[in-house]
């Protein structure tokens, strides 16, 4: 790994930002312009995915900070973030320029480079870094980064160099399910090394890959944001917890269709496992015992979820999944 230091750094806003607070500590709450933050981005050559995670104590950061287009690259602008390196660099990138060349780019022409921060990646896997010259300085803040195979950790306004390198280590060694998961372990490592000496308030994960039906698809796989929470960790876990719910109710739906109704019933716990007590991940359950051939626990799951929202006493009426068990008396007094 590549390590870029810029020791004791704390970013300016240009002075040319009129009426914006030129203190990444004194910025009035709802209209930050300084991410002072951490982030990391990243490309798998595996799935051919392209993502971006974020943290830091400013309202709305992930919008802010986060710029991916599946099959060209990402950018995490940052510092006193200058929003336009967002689309501008993935189109230079899609253009053909590397990312070195589109940091260059960027950054002269841009007056208020000693203030920004920033990493482009491209779909080959190649990183560039920029972290403005130091403009002043106070002890115990910490800004730069850590080029890697396939990813560059960076944060400004830390409290120690530790927060880039635990972000790299954890990326490196995660062993998560999906990218995102994986980006959310390397911004769980910087904040466990000291974050964003500020605190906490906002993050964001967006994972991209290749999208060959752009009028008909998206080639969004993740894009979750927390715009301010107390511990916006524990809120993206959650978020994500609730996509990969999604998918685990998709599969179990495939599943099912295929006759492999055990499988599927152990898909649809899953999914409740991840997003716990909600009524219709519980009627989706009670669905598949029912095809299963479970009366009992179809109809036990049955009433969970009526219990939570009578809606699904019509749905189950009409519901092909019931048709064995909708003469038996227990399944009727459900419906009343």
């Amino acid at each position: 790994m590549k390590t870029i230091l810029v020791p004791l750094l704390v970013f300016l806003i240009p002075a040319t930002l009129l009426g914006q607070s030129t203190d990444p500590y004194n910025q009035a709450p709802g209209a930050e312009t300084f991410f002072s933050t951490f982030s990391i981005v990243a490309y798998d050559p595996a799935t051919q995915e392209l993502g971006v995670g974020v943290q830091s104590r400013a309202f709305r950061t992930g919008a802010a900070v986060s710029y991916a287009r599946g099959g060209v690259g990402a950018v995490a602008t940052q510092a006193a973030t200058n929003q336009s390196y967002g689309p501008r660099g993935l189109a230079l990138l899609e253009m053909g320029l590397s990312p070195a060349e589109v940091v260059k780019h960027l950054t002269e022409v841009d007056e208020g480079r000693d203030s920004r921060q920033l990493a482009v990646i491209d779909a080959k896997g190649r990183v560039a870094t920029y972290t403005g010259r130091p403009i002043t300085q106070r002890p115990g803040v910490y800004a730069g980064s850590i080029e890697g195979k396939n990813f560059s950790v960076q944060g400004n306004t830390l409290a120690s160099e530790e927060v880039v390198k635990a972000m790299a280590r954890a990326y490196e060694t995660s062993k998560g399910e999906t990218m995102a998961h994986r980006l959310l372990d390397a911004l769980d490592a910087g904040q466990a090394a000291g974050g964003d000496i500020r605190g906490m308030q906002s993050g964001g994960l967006l994972v991209v890959r290749p999208n060959p039906n752009p009028t008909t698809a998206t080639d969004r796989v993740f894009d979750l944001r927390v715009d301010d929470a107390p511990d916006p960790f524990k809120e993206l876990r959650r978020l994500l917890n609730i996509q990969m719910a999604g998918r685990q109710t998709q599969r179990s739906t495939q599943l099912a269709m295929e006759g492999k109704f055990s499988e599927a019933i152990d898909a649809q716990k899953q999914a409740l496992t991840l997003n716990p007590g909600h009524d219709q991940l519980i009627y989706t359950l009670a669905q598949r015992y029912a095809q299963a051939g479970e009366t009992r626990n179809a109809i036990a799951s049955l009433g969970e979820a009526i219990s939570k929202n009578k809606r699904w006493k019509q749905q189950a009426a009409d519901a092909a999944e019931f048709a064995k068990i909708k003469e038996l008396p227990e399944f009727k007094r459900l419906l009343q």
